[in-house]
């Protein structure tokens, strides 16, 4: 029986043939070299980059099945027959094409994922290929016969081929160490030569004269020269992809040393980048502690200043109040001359002590950031021409000419109004008070660009070269203490923050003995932005006040000191119905019965503070309409914007002006229109 050119028998009887057992084992040699070289392939192929996948693919195909060819040929040479057997030099260079092509298509089976199925598929592909291969190189064989296969025979070698081939490649995907391969390599070495010697077992060569010359005199191949070019070549290919497994290694080790090495440096940077976040988060915590200090230290002294402004308040309440009521005493109890300066000059310090208190909470707002600025266009020759006014007699009394000179080009700057008249205030008052006899101050104003300049020019005392540097500290007057001239030296520090605070810059020239230049620099406004603003009072000397309006008062306090003051207050007005409550309780019941014109009410009370109070007579149906003002010694800029809110018709601030206290009540108990002609603020 032939199919596909195989001609198989059960009954043909061919030649005695034997095996070489040197060459046998020298075949089965060549199968595990070549099995361990090509597993070792295997495991380069599955962990190596995507770019170099290609060569160790095709490295391994070349490697494995190169090897079982040249097995193949090697125990070819080892088959004993009484006759020389020659090959057909093509057919043996396709027969291992063949198995290199089955094991490359095997292994390509395997690329994307190793699943049972696929290494079952990937191994009937290469079990298939090394049949062929097998079968083809027998169809190259040459001899004076006829080649006849036991049909058992060849379908053992085809059973065990797919067997191995399946075996082979599940050891590819599993195996790791060196010494597994080795095992593996010998045990698919095994499986190798079972398949051919199982097909050669079932080989029959019958003899048959003059077959040797069928062929049409095709140039052949000994078997033993076939069989050495191919061990050499085979030899030669296991040489080199030994080497490149071998290279691979030493660069594997090398990398996985160089991946140590970086590892090891990673985890010392890890370390450092730890020990660096405890010491960053340990510096962070000690910042944030100290700021927490800070920030309770600066309340503290918040608190600590405020409360310091109302107990100072309270009796200088007293001292510059009753200081202006003794000064309104006319007639009999007139004051003399000599009382009248005393009087005066009670009344001047306490004003001067109640100057350096807001100075000191101005400059412990800025220091704390809690200054309130509030930035619109305005006029600087305006807010200039207004404080001449209020400097002229001290000018005048100092024997010093003061300045004000106007521009003729309309000039505006983007600044706070009322810190911008503070800032001229302390500059002018500094000019005078530290110039000479005979001196002048003159006060400038002029546009440069888009900064506006305000310079108050003096030929005063000047300040030396080396004490420069000193200008702007708080409460350093540079030597000037002995001088007998009033001040704590904050005047120019607050004056810079408060230059500073508005997007401006304070600058000074100064010459000893001389005289002293200040300049601020503010940024320019356009002129048509500025607001108007009512004109300025004009300075009145100290006749006190308006007389009171007829009205009946409620005042509600808890300080005797306090309450003998406005009973003083009201005896020399000679207009009020005062009545007094010292408790909050008493004045709200007392407001309910009296139902008096207006209420003054003291913020600070015992169990209620005065916008409880204020809260209460609203609630209340019988004083709901009863205008409120409040009293307090509280200058702080939240809790006077609270009572603005809070619906009190004025916020009186202790020392109480006797006459700012007439005009809020003439304000609260008469309409606007009444009071034309009447009040001059």
């Amino acid at each position: 029986m032939q199919i596909l050119g195989l001609c198989f028998s059960n009954s043909a009887i061919g030649v005695n043939a034997q095996h070489d057992g040197a060459l046998v084992i020298l075949s089965y040699l060549t199968a595990v070299v070549a099995s361990f070289t090509a597993l070792d392939m295997v495991e380069r192929l599955r962990t190596a980059a995507a770019s170099a996948r290609r060569f160790w693919h095709l490295g391994a195909a070349l490697v494995l099945g190169g090897g079982v060819w040249s097995m193949h040929f090697i125990a070819m040479l080892a088959y004993r027959t009484p006759f020389m057997a020659q090959y057909d030099p093509g057919l043996t260079i396709i027969s291992g094409v063949i198995a290199v092509a089955g094991v490359a298509a095997g292994l390509q089976v395997l690329a994307k994922q190793a699943t049972p199925m696929r290494i079952f598929g990937g191994g009937a592909l290469v079990g298939l290929g090394v049949c062929v291969m097998h079968y083809m190189g027998m169809s190259a064989m040459r001899t004076p016969g006829e080649i006849y296969y036991r049909p058992l025979w060849f379908a053992a070698s085809i059973l065990i081929a797919l067997a191995a081939s399946t075996a082979a490649l599940w050891l590819a995907v599993t195996l790791r160490t060196a010494g597994q391969r080795a095992v593996a390599a010998m045990v698919m070495a095994v499986a190798i030569c079972g398949m051919h010697f199982s097909a050669m077992a079932g080989t029959v060569i019958v003899v048959a004269p003059g077959l040797a010359q069928v062929d049409g005199g095709t140039p052949l191949v000994s078997g033993s020269l076939l069989s050495a070019t191919i061990f050499a070549c085979m030899a030669l290919i296991l040489g080199i992809a030994l080497m490149c497994a071998y290279l691979d290694r030493r660069l594997e080790a090398r990398s996985l040393a160089e991946a140590e090495h970086l590892r090891a440096l990673n985890e010392d940077l890890e370390a450092s980048v730890q020990s660096r976040t405890i010491d960053l988060t340990t510096a962070l915590a000690a910042l944030d502690e100290q700021r927490r200090r800070a920030e309770s230290a600066n309340r503290a002294k918040s608190d600590f200043l405020a409360n310091m402004s109302h107990e100072l308040r309270t009796p200088l309440n007293a001292v510059i109040g009753f200081a202006e009521v003794l000064r309104m005493r006319r007639g009999d109890d007139a004051l003399s001359a000599r009382q009248d300066e005393a009087v005066g000059q009670i009344h001047t310090a306490g004003r001067h002590l109640l100057a350096l208190i807001e100075e000191v909470l101005d400059f412990a707002k800025i220091e704390s950031g809690k200054v309130s600025i509030s930035i619109e266009a305005i006029d600087p020759q305006e807010v200039a021409q207004g404080l001449y006014g209020s400097f002229k007699l001290a000018a005048d009394r100092a024997g010093v000419s003061l300045d004000i000179v106007a521009s003729d080009e309309e000039i505006a700057v983007r600044a706070d109004h009322l810190r911008l008249k503070q800032v001229l205030s302390n500059l002018i008052s500094n000019a005078i008070k530290y110039n000479r006899p005979n001196g002048s101050v003159r006060v400038e104003v002029s546009a440069v660009a888009d900064r506006v300049m305000l310079s108050v020019t003096d030929t005063g005392l000047g300040i030396p070269a080396h004490r420069m540097n000193d200008l702007f500290e708080p409460f350093d007057r540079l030597g000037r203490e002995g001088l007998g001239v009033e001040g704590a030296g904050l005047g120019l520090a607050l004056t810079r923050r408060l230059v500073e605070a508005m997007g401006g810059e304070l600058r000074v020239e100064s010459r000893e003995d001389v005289g002293s230049r200040f300049i601020v620099d503010l940024p320019a406004e356009a002129p048509d932005l500025v607001e108007l603003r009512p004109a300025p009072a004009v300075a009145r000397a100290p006749a006190g006040p308006e007389p009171g309006p007829q009205a009946k008062v409620l005042y509600i306090e808890d300080n005797a000191s306090n309450i003998r003051l406005m009973r003083h207050i009201a005896e020399a007005l000679g207009t009020l119905d005062l009545h007094v409550a010292e408790h909050p309780v008493e004045g709200l019941s007392l407001a309910a019965r009296l139902r008096p014109d207006v209420i003054l009410l003291d913020i600070n009370l015992p169990g209620m503070d005065g916008f409880q109070v204020k809260a209460r007579l609203e609630a209340n149906p019988l004083t709901r309409q009863i205008p409120v003002i409040a009293i307090s010694a509280n200058v702080l800029a939240e809790t006077m914007s609270r009572g603005q809110s809070s619906g009190f018709r004025g916020y009186l601030t202790k020392p109480i002006s006797i006459e700012a206290l007439v005009l809020a009540i003439h304000e609260a108990i008469e309409p606007p229109s009444a009071l034309d002609g009447k009040i001059t603020a």
